[in-house]
């Protein structure tokens, strides 16, 4: 069974309820953090930016901190349905594990470019936690189900987990590719051949 995703600060629903431009600057703000992150910005500088009214902004937010809360929330619920949707229930687990952890690789990359404001934001770390760890409960999950079909081997689910994700991360780290002379779609489906690879049974192997 899929564990329950972390529940969206702004529901679908509501999202529903905004209008174009709402929306509109919801996706800009998006692509503002991804290329300069979020810290040391300034509601008024937010609203220059993206050519909207600091009262288009409050309308999507009480404040400058919970409208970051939103927008990476936004991203990381749309990056984690996108992974859900590579998966092919009638797929062998290997294929599963692979295409799932590669699609949700791109939250790896938000790591990445965000890892100074992260830190210094302990709301967005918790966020953005809570997100990655569904990451790895689902990946448990699909690794428990190989397990007991007799895919792979008979190997604590957890740790399988955690190591993808944990490697994962390690590979958004800055300068760990350039030193390793990878990009990081590489790094990770290098990765995930390993694992997969350590995980079949003999039989698959």
């Amino acid at each position: 069974m899929t564990p329950e995703p972390p529940r969206p600060l702004l529901s679908q629903r509501a999202e529903q309820r905004l209008g174009p431009r709402h929306r509109e600057v919801l996706d800009e703000l998006e692509a503002l953090f991804f290329a300069d992150g979020f810290a040391g910005r300034s509601v008024r500088e937010l609203a220059a930016h993206v050519g909207c009214s600091r009262r288009t902004l409050y309308e999507l937010a009480p404040s400058k901190d919970d409208l970051v809360l939103i927008v990476l929330d936004r991203f990381l619920h749309r990056v984690g349905r996108a992974a859900l949707d590579q998966i092919d229930t009638e797929a062998p687990f290997t294929d599963q594990v692979a295409r799932y952890i590669l699609g949700a690789a791109e939250l790896q990359r938000l790591t990445h470019v965000f890892s100074e404001d992260l830190a210094d934001e302990p709301a967005a770390r918790r966020l953005f936690d809570r997100h990655f760890e569904y990451v790895t409960a689902v990946t448990e999950g699909i690794v428990r189900r190989g397990i007991a079909a007799g895919e792979f081997r008979d190997v604590p689910p957890a740790v399988v987990a955690g190591a993808l994700a944990a490697s994962a991360a390690h590979f958004s780290q800055s300068g760990f590719l350039v030193e390793a002379g990878l990009d990081y779609d590489t790094a990770v489906a290098t990765l995930v051949d390993l694992v997969t690879r350590s995980l079949a049974t003999r039989e698959r192997a």
